[in-house]
């Protein structure tokens, strides 16, 4: 997987300066294409749709990205770039939305509607385009982050390709990455890794979140945690340190713990980080997908210990139990080991039998054998281990009894 946190560099920015056409280069790693440098109008047009905004046969870049979902569009169509670079828009915020399952997980689509705030044309829909973090690019890793809350511009890099939102005939989907532009305001901006994060139930997994310094921001940033309510009860969240302090220009990092119980459901989930500094502060959205365990199970004996007298016999139940839909048959085989120095000088080690040797489990289902342990009349006494071994496939778990064999 990609680091995230290579997608949200601060690079120089290239503003003011003479740039050949198509010769920026991507901020996105796994983006193998160079950006055509344009506005928001460049990419939608003037010409009017009769929803106000612009249509698709006034964009300058037709015919655009043939497929928003793919993860390797065309770097060009018939002669024309399809992928371009923006600076200095508004982003006020974005709405998670279309989700849909893959193999890892679930993941939605992260849209807003940027606006250009030098655009000089009376109709605002011809001043804003609508771009899309796409939910293939999430799955895939290759997606940036959601964009901070923040009042700085941002300088953002995607694939344009026509798709009808009643006020413009285009779109960028995907946003492969963005920045803030150059600014005067000390901030920081907040990232993680990985995206998304990986859990399985009952267990953790820790993820890095980076607090940067952007514009000569030095100070302490504390980071507080809000879970998503459909697991706040069964999970909990923790980061270490709560306050990250960085020098201008630097970053500091700090770990992000979520601990699921076996009952936490599965499925794609939300943690929302909060970085504060004074008045200044900004969210993260860290996606959590949380799995189940694979098919297991669990051997215990009861009693765990026995004494028996020379030339007797005793009983435990030997349980298994089915975890995360465990189904299939399981074999069971003793082993006897002495555990002091008397019982190591035994003519006849305690002698052990299970009834029955294989269990078959059924889904969370339980399953239980006897083992019966006996001891002859040249059995010395001491202190004996008998080993129970459960096994099915690649899976293998055991448990033990302790046997005391005394004189009576």
């Amino acid at each position: 997987m990609i680091s995230t946190s290579l997608l949200l560099a601060y690079p120089v920015s290239v503003q003011g300066k003479t740039v050949a056409p198509g010769t920026l280069p991507s901020w996105n790693p796994a983006v193998s294409c160079t950006a055509r440098l344009t506005t928001i109008e460049g990419v939608i047009g003037n010409q009017v749709n009769a929803n106000g905004g612009s249509t698709y046969a006034g964009g300058g870049f037709q015919p655009g990205n043939p497929n928003k979902r793919s993860t390797s569009p065309p770097c060009s169509v018939n002669g024309n770039a399809t992928f371009v670079e923006i600076h200095g828009v508004v982003y006020p915020g974005y709405t998670i939305e279309d989700c849909a399952q893959y193999p890892n997980g679930s993941f939605c689509d992260t849209t807003a509607n940027v606006l250009d705030p030098n655009c000089a044309s009376s109709d605002v829909y011809l001043c804003r385009i609508h771009v899309e973090i796409d939910q293939a690019w999430k799955s895939a890793g290759i997606a940036p982050q959601n964009p901070p809350s923040t009042t700085q511009l941002f300088d953002i890099q995607g694939h344009d390709n026509d798709q009808w939102h009643s006020y413009s005939g285009w779109e960028l989907h995907a946003l492969t990455a963005w920045r803030l532009s150059s600014s005067a305001t000390p901030d920081f901006s907040l990232a993680n890794s990985p995206q998304p994060l990986s859990v399985t139930q009952g267990l953790s997994s820790t993820d890095t979140i980076t607090v940067t310094s952007l514009d000569n921001f030095a100070g302490t940033v504390s980071l507080t945690t809000t879970i998503d309510p459909a697991i706040a009860n069964t999970t909990q969240v923790t980061v270490n340190p709560a306050n990250v302090s960085i020098a201008a220009g630097g970053s500091g990092t700090s770990l992000m713990t979520v601990q699921t119980s076996q009952s936490t459901p599965t499925g794609s989930y939300s943690i929302t980080v909060k970085g504060t500094s004074g008045y200044v502060w900004h969210p993260l959205t860290v996606t959590v997908v949380i799995s189940a365990p694979p098919p297991d199970f669990s051997i215990s004996a009861g009693p765990a210990s026995m004494s028996l007298g020379l030339g007797s016999s005793g009983t435990a139940t030997i349980t298994l139990q089915s975890l995360y839909n465990f189904n299939s048959t399981v074999n069971l085989t003793t082993s006897v080991a002495p555990v002091d120095t008397t019982a190591s000088l035994s003519l006849s080690d305690p002698t052990t039998s299970l009834n029955p040797s294989s269990i078959t489990l059924t889904p969370n289902g339980t399953g239980a054998s006897t083992l019966t342990v006996s001891t002859s009349l040249v059995t010395t006494p001491g202190t004996y281990t008998v080993t129970i071994t459960a096994n099915s496939g690649t899976i293998t778990h055991s448990t033990t009894v302790t046997v005391t064999v005394t004189l009576v």
